[in-house]
């Protein structure tokens, strides 16, 4: 009589070999999920929060949409810097003009994607009509 271990025979091996790949790729591919399913939750909150100030903007907040605005472009949400842009160039009720923080967002706006219109000459007379 042979005393030959469970391990030692090439089909248990082989089995076993099959359930580790196995765990191993879902442990894998679960981690991947979770990961992916985050950085989704963090897009759609950025996007909720760059809605939301435009909610409180139209309601005359101000403050409040400034400050979501911020939240926004702060995690690199492109409409949003580009709102912080739009706020800075012209001022409202909770901040002062801005020209250098305006460009700032703009820069950072364009970096990530945004179509922005090069700056209006306002009848400058050093401006061309061609350049306008």
């Amino acid at each position: 009589m042979k005393n030959v271990s469970w391990f030692a025979s090439s089909s248990h091996r082989n089995g076993l070999l099959a359930v580790l790949a196995a765990f191993a790729l879902l442990a894998v591919m679960s981690g991947w999920q979770y990961v992916h399913a985050q950085s989704q939750t963090g897009v759609v909150t950025v996007v909720q929060r760059h809605v939301q100030g435009l909610s409180l903007e139209r309601r005359g907040d101000d403050k409040g949409a400034l400050i979501a605005f911020h939240d926004a472009a702060e995690q690199g949400y492109p409409p949003a810097q580009r709102k912080l842009g739009e706020i800075y160039d012209s001022g409202n009720s909770a901040v002062k003009r801005d020209y250098e923080e305006s460009i700032r967002w703009y820069q950072k706006a364009r970096e990530g994607g945004e179509d922005i219109p090069p700056p209006k000459s306002y009848g400058n007379p050093f401006v061309s009509p061609v350049q306008r």
